[in-house]
């Protein structure tokens, strides 16, 4: 029913070549890299020069996801580096359809992200009219490992209705606590695709682990596959 995307966050960043590598030998679907800028999450994380080395080692989609403070200050730099889709999270700008609107003039696909604690009303429907994918973070942001939160199933279940009314080809994503022997409950719920990071990578085994996953969430399932269309035609190698 969906796609898998890898999350870097969770790779030996000493490694990360090999470890781009490996993955997407194992079978992943695509990249999930994290951006954090110490301010909306404590972390720090990757460059846009980080971005642009993954993107020269594979050809398989690059998903950014921008978890910082005012992203209309970052856009630029990641669309340059070799994003296929750029997604910000909606609680950290006033201008959400500015930036969607720019994302999307580079030619590139635009999605945003609500945390776990955001209620879907703060969705407008100029915004989901707007956007490729969302993301539905169902973690506490910024650090790997957690359970996700029970009421993200509802979550799901409720976006999706109002998703096929407003915009079908809508993505969903689910990200934070993902794992291969969990993810089918929430692509059941509405998903099209889930974020896994220490699942594959904390496996002893990379393959089997996705293969375990795409196994579980039927991941040839047309319709997400559809709505994932563009973004699998990895729009930053044309």
């Amino acid at each position: 029913m969906a796609l898998v995307l890898a999350s870097i966050l969770d790779a030996d960043w000493d490694h990360l070549p090999k470890e781009i590598q490996d993955v997407d030998q194992a079978g992943v679907d695509a990249f999930s890299i994290d951006i954090m800028d110490g301010d909306f999450v404590e972390r720090t994380t990757f460059s846009p020069e980080t971005v642009s080395q993954i993107r020269n080692i594979t050809k398989l989609p690059i998903e950014v996801h921008l978890m910082v403070s005012r992203p209309e200050d970052h856009v630029e730099k990641y669309c340059d580096a070799g994003a296929d889709q750029v997604v910000f999270h909606l609680e950290a700008t006033k201008d959400p359809l500015s930036l969607i609107n720019y994302i999307k003039s580079r030619g590139l696909l635009s999605g945003v992200a609500i945390l776990k604690e955001t209620d879907l009303s703060q969705l407008s429907d100029e915004v989901l009219e707007a956007i490729d994918a969302i993301t539905l973070m169902s973690i506490t942001i910024g650090f790997g490992g957690q359970k996700p939160s029970p009421e993200t199933i509802d979550r799901i279940k409720a976006l999706r209705e109002r998703a096929n009314q407003v915009n079908p080809n809508l993505a969903i994503v689910i990200d934070g606590g993902m794992k291969p022997n969990n993810a089918s409950i929430y692509t059941e719920a509405g998903a099209d695709g889930v974020v896994i990071g220490t699942g594959i990578y904390h496996a002893d085994n990379y393959e089997e682990a996705i293969q375990l996953a795409k196994k579980a969430i039927h991941s040839e399932d047309p319709v997400s596959r559809r709505r994932f269309k563009e973004f699998l035609e990895t729009p930053s190698l044309k």
